[in-house]
């Protein structure tokens, strides 16, 4: 039958079915579909035969060409015996699926391996948490080792090791030490582009706490806090509800 005649065109068809309502702002469906996701196809000898732009970017290729080229000389040497168990564990699982936090130059992700019915595999990941994957000028921010903060008239320095929570403070943030609480000039958001994303996780808009300074995780009436090390910490750091599963599964609770 002739389009208009009873059946519509299918450009009519495109235009009028009914979307999905964009999610709201600031939810876990809003950040589920703008986190842009990496994919590489490998074939059974587990080279390279596709990769689209977001796994470039996140494995640092640039202008090199991957195709042909083992997965395994992608990644740095600390972490290619986990990407290879990553890819093993997929390939003898009943369904044929396995995942795990990897790291790549760019920080640490989550990957997901699938076996293909060719005997290949599709890789597939994304940032872990909130870590930045606007592009390569972000990537190439160097990690910080030291924190700067106001100390009178004068900055100091303090190791990043030491900082145990950071808070926003208006435009600034707020360190927290086992010395006390410092303030830092740099804006939380900044804060978090440069801090390694396994350890200095974003647990609430307002907090970024180093995971390495938790001592206690607590439930009350429904919701997550955290309590830190030290005599000046707050009495508890409050998780928002759509980081409690990456708490969880960062500190095994």
């Amino acid at each position: 039958m002739h389009a208009g005649r009873g059946w519509p065109t299918l450009a009519h068809a495109m235009t009028t079915a009914r979307r999905p309502a964009p999610a709201p702002s600031g939810s876990f469906e809003y950040r589920l579909q703008r986190t842009p996701v990496g994919v590489v196809i490998l074939d059974v000898c587990r080279r390279v035969t596709a990769v689209n732009a977001v796994a470039g970017r996140l494995l640092r290729l640039r202008d090199a060409n991957p195709l042909g080229v083992d997965i395994l000389d992608l990644h740095p040497s600390a972490a290619r015996a986990r990407v290879r168990w990553l890819i093993d564990a997929a390939e003898n699982a009943d369904d044929g699926t396995a995942g795990m936090v990897v790291t790549t130059p760019m920080g640490s992700l989550v990957a997901k391996v699938t076996l293909l019915g060719d005997g290949g595999f599709c890789m597939m990941f994304h940032a872990l948490g909130d870590l930045p994957m606007a592009g390569d000028a972000a990537a190439d921010r160097p990690r910080l080792l030291k924190l700067p903060i106001h100390r009178g008239s004068a900055t100091a320095l303090v190791d990043i090791s030491d900082v145990l929570c950071l808070s926003a403070r208006g435009h600034y943030a707020e360190a927290l030490t086992a010395a006390g609480v410092h303030l830092c000039p740099l804006p939380l958001a900044k804060l978090e582009e440069r801090l390694d994303p396994l350890v200095f996780v974003r647990i609430h808009r307002r907090h970024l706490v180093n995971l390495r300074h938790v001592r206690a995780v607590e439930r009350v009436d429904g919701r997550w806090t955290l309590a830190l090390t030290g005599e000046h910490t707050p009495a508890r750091i409050p998780v928002s509800r759509d980081k409690v599963d990456l708490v969880r599964r960062l500190l095994a609770v």
